[in-house]
């Protein structure tokens, strides 16, 4: 019984991290945050900008998808979504678009994109951009558009998956970070803020800012692990 359950476990805990790349790649881009910080001495600001365009990204990838997903969203009612849709073809090497797609996330993507504007404003106002992005951000970036084009692939391009989906199943992975964030904020930046300012520590100090992006790291890179279709959390934006 002992070897059962042995081979048991490994086929659970570690046979799930070996094949989730999700996770394996999240990893990797939340220790290059952490290496940022402590080799590259990049600032808060930097972090956040990071942060930022990261949920930009992912949003923009998403969205786009959900454009050309055929399967109607069950928690709506409308003549538009009974019936067989109507698809613009607007240039032959990618898939079709389909016209009641258009509206649904145009009026998905008004809120979210009205509030990343007026968050990423004040901190893209306050980032000297005219000397350019440092060589360490451009490739932080660069490794989050090929993570993010990775889980596009894998979810909804290969073997034409997007045809067996609705826009609502593409929307879930963009909307996930908005589930992530409130994760950050309840249980990492409201207690270590609470500990840091009641010891009375620096928080100009890097070392201090490692207590707040370790374990916002974990949460990205669980977060970043999980189907929002089929894992425990479905995020929704009514």
């Amino acid at each position: 019984m002992g070897t059962s359950s042995q081979t048991g476990g490994s086929k659970t805990i570690p046979g799930m991290l070996r094949e989730s790349r999700d996770f394996v790649l999240a990893c990797i881009l939340n220790s290059a945050l952490i290496l940022g910080v402590v080799v590259f001495e990049w600032s808060l600001l930097e972090i956040a900008v990071i942060y930022l365009i990261e949920i930009a990204i992912i949003n923009l990838l998403f969205f786009s998808v959900a454009l050309f997903t055929p399967q109607s969203v069950d928690d709506l009612d409308g003549d538009s979504w009974d019936e067989e849709p109507t698809s613009i073809q607007p240039i032959g090497l990618i898939p079709p678009v389909y016209r009641r797609n258009i509206n649904y996330v145009l009026r998905k993507a008004v809120i979210p994109a009205f509030i990343l504007t007026v968050i990423m404003t004040p901190f893209l106002s306050g980032y000297d951009l005219d000397s350019g992005l440092p060589l360490s951000v451009g490739l932080t970036i660069a490794g989050i558009i090929f993570f993010q084009l990775s889980r596009v692939w894998r979810y909804f391009i290969v073997n034409r998956l997007y045809q067996d989906k609705s826009p609502a199943d593409a929307m879930a992975f963009a909307f996930a970070p908005v589930f992530e964030l409130f994760l950050m904020l309840v249980f990492v930046v409201v207690p270590v803020s609470f500990v840091i300012i009641g010891t009375g520590t620096d928080l100009d100090s890097r070392a201090v800012w490692l207590l707040y992006l370790v374990p916002m790291g974990a949460i990205r890179a669980w977060i970043g692990s999980l189907d929002p279709q089929t894992d425990d959390f479905s995020v929704k934006w009514d």
